[in-house]
């Protein structure tokens, strides 16, 4: 797991939060419902848009710039959504590789200015079932690189909206 603070900036995160206030009640959203069951679970609605094409192609730039170790690999595939997550959301212990994927990777970026720990919210991950956590903070990337098992843990219910942009992506030589 390798985190990285200041990912990106922060008129970057400006724009995707206040774009996410903005289209809140607009028909844009898909929600975890869409999700496999096996990370549903019993969860409060997580809402999903895609982001702007221009975006997505920053967010490329920076992960290529930051997160690729070689000059050999090429991203081949990449998506990029923006998450809100309202009160008792989570998701439990899982994967992000597809069974076909040898090269998959994935990272959480954290959108919001504030979060206290109480909130919950925090980015749970194991090795060697050893349990780690990263608590949200502002423009803070977390990136599997490793596909290590991994869940969040429940929003409370005092908690404001938990705003992160979910990057997944492939890599080729």
């Amino acid at each position: 797991m390798r985190i990285i603070e200041n990912f990106i900036t922060e008129e970057f995160i400006s724009e995707v939060v206040t774009m996410n206030q903005e289209l809140l009640y607009e028909n844009v959203w898909k929600s975890n419902l869409g999700w496999q069951d096996s990370i549903v679970s019993p969860s409060g609605v997580v809402l999903i848009r895609d982001l702007k094409e221009e975006q997505i192609e920053l967010l490329k730039k920076y992960v290529s710039e930051q997160l690729l170790t070689s000059q050999n690999e090429k991203i081949i595939e990449f998506e990029a959504q923006a998450y809100v997550w309202h009160k008792l959301s989570y998701i439990p212990w899982h994967s992000d590789k597809e069974e076909d994927d040898q090269t998959r990777y994935a990272a959480t970026l954290f959108l919001n200015q504030e979060w206290e720990a109480d909130w919950g919210g925090l980015f749970l991950y194991k090795i060697d079932e050893k349990i780690f956590g990263e608590a949200p903070a502002y423009n803070k990337l977390v990136f599997n690189d490793n596909n290590y098992a991994h869940a969040t843990s429940m929003l409370a219910v005092n908690a404001p909206f938990r705003q992160t942009v979910q990057l997944f992506w492939k890599i080729g030589y």
